[in-house]
């Protein structure tokens, strides 16, 4: 994740706050001397941190790793935040005891959270994530645990105090807890109730983070989304290329539409690609990243578009991704802007050599459990007459889970199955119960359906967790008879 990365850095390049310069003195004999603010833990923390530094041969880092163990639960939250953080450069502390160090080290954390302001908390955070994630850390399953329960405790704290947070410390936050892979749905859902109470506080670099955040988790709070759309809206011209792109990425892959905002995007790209004393230039990938989202959003920005092509010109290669992009929002606009779309379409042959990379390059995507797709397939097999076939390309050359075909060789089959997943859908933060959230399916997955649904393939959908609660074949069959009588006379 681009986005969580970039937070953590950003947390953990921070410098801890300034100490207060020193004072006006006034004693002895002189008058207007300096005199030193700090007191006598200051000395002996500054000692302390001197010697774990120091530390080389083993006797060493036994020595100090128990003096550090004894004095940390004493030590003020500065210092606390202070020390954790001088660690990460200090390999032979990290590694001391195989971890269980810095187990010890973070579970004396757990009960003083609430003595942390809000950027010691960020600190705090983003040095414990770190630790968690760092591939060359011993990993001892002492510390695994405590790093567990040290989410678990901060997640609830930070979710008491929410409106203490900076835009910014809000979004270090979270970035260290999507990196450990924390989901906790009720967490979420107060985070994103919290930011749409304070949204308009957020800079818009600010918000388009927080939204890249909860859209790389699969996450999405409606208000939320609306209220950052329009504010976005209106502040477009503030907004880096980057954050465009982050921006339109976030609301395509949560299925969220808003009109006003792609259309204040695509006007200010434009806009900035024409004024060239601006000095501001779109490459040719990230002009087809924007178009595509504006496909799956269903939104038609004919000088976007034509831009996104004569840009395509000037460049001889780009990325394969990119033209994966390029293929589906050629079909996009092919389908669904037909008669405005061949005044400016590539010529067949272009078109014919798109489809041929998309053949090649999309493959099985993985969309959901190999298992339960075969499983799903072997179910259709015993309901229909024909050749059932999973991961099946349709004459699109888009891939659908499971086919029945009338004829082994025909491209198109008389039932078509997807099935919705984890990987597929995106989950609601509207309600803070888990059990009642609504499932939204991705953007990029409804772009597909939708293309093949204008082409007139009958498909239906099975979810995966229904399906997994079916107990016997008995049940799988009525199941997905039931599906299938909303196409029609399939079955007969």
């Amino acid at each position: 994740v681009v986005q969580t990365k970039e937070a953590l850095s950003m947390a953990a390049a921070a410098p801890p706050p300034p100490r207060p310069p020193p004072g006006p003195r006034m004693g002895g004999m002189g008058m207007g001397l300096d005199e030193d603010p700090r007191t006598r833990s200051d000395y002996e923390f500054d000692s302390l941190v001197s010697r774990m530094q120091a530390a080389a041969s083993p006797d060493d880092v036994d020595n100090i790793g128990r003096e550090v163990l004894i004095r940390f639960p004493t030590l003020e939250p500065q210092k606390v935040v202070d020390m954790m953080s001088k660690l990460n450069s200090l390999p032979a502390l990290h590694g001391h005891q195989n971890g269980d160090f810095l187990a010890e080290l973070v579970r004396t954390t757990l009960p003083r959270m609430k003595e942390f302001t809000s950027s010691q908390f960020t600190s705090l955070t983003s040095t414990v994530a770190a630790w968690t994630r760092k591939p060359d850390r011993p990993r001892s399953s002492r510390f695994q645990e405590v790093s567990k329960g040290f989410f678990a405790a901060a997640s609830q704290d930070m979710g008491s105090r929410l409106m203490t947070f900076a835009p910014h410390e809000l979004n270090c936050c979270l970035a260290a807890f999507v990196s450990v892979g924390f989901s906790d749905h009720r967490f979420f859902a107060s985070v994103g109730r919290a930011a749409l109470a304070r949204h308009s506080s957020f800079a818009p670099v600010q918000l388009t983070a927080l939204l890249a955040i909860l859209s790389e988790m699969r996450l999405m709070h409606t208000d939320l989304f609306n209220a950052a759309g329009a504010f976005l809206s209106a502040r477009a011209r503030e907004l880096r290329p980057v954050d465009m792109i982050r921006v339109l990425r976030s609301f395509s892959k949560c299925g969220v539409q808003h009109p006003v905002l792609c259309k204040c995007v695509g006007d200010e790209v434009v806009s900035r690609s024409r004024d060239k004393s601006l000095g501001i230039s779109f490459k040719a990938e990230e002009l087809i990243e924007i178009c595509w989202a504006m496909c799956v959003l269903q939104q038609y920005h004919e000088a976007c578009f034509r831009l996104m092509f004569k840009s395509l010109e000037k460049v001889p290669t780009i990325t394969s991704d990119s033209l994966l992009l390029l293929y589906e929002l050629h079909m996009a606009l092919d389908s669904e802007h037909k008669e405005a779309y061949d005044r400016y379409k590539p010529e067949q042959f272009l078109v014919d050599a798109l489809e041929d990379h998309y053949k090649d390059n999309r493959k099985d995507e993985r969309r959901c459990s190999e298992k339960i797709r075969g499983d799903v397939a072997g179910v259709l097999k015993s309901l229909v007459e024909g050749s059932v076939h999973v991961n099946h390309r349709t004459s699109l050359s888009l891939l659908v889970d499971v086919v029945a075909l009338r004829k082994r060789s025909s491209s198109d089959g008389f039932i078509h199955v997807d099935l919705d997943s984890t990987v597929t859908t995106v989950r609601s933060l509207d309600q803070d119960d888990p059990a009642q959230a609504a499932l939204v399916v991705e953007g990029a997955v409804s772009l597909r359906r939708r293309l093949l649904a204008k082409t007139g393939l009958r498909l239906v959908t099975v979810r995966e967790s229904e399906w997994r609660e079916l107990d016997d074949s008995k049940d799988k069959r009525r199941y997905l008879r039931q599906l299938l009588s909303s196409l029609g006379d399939v079955l007969q």
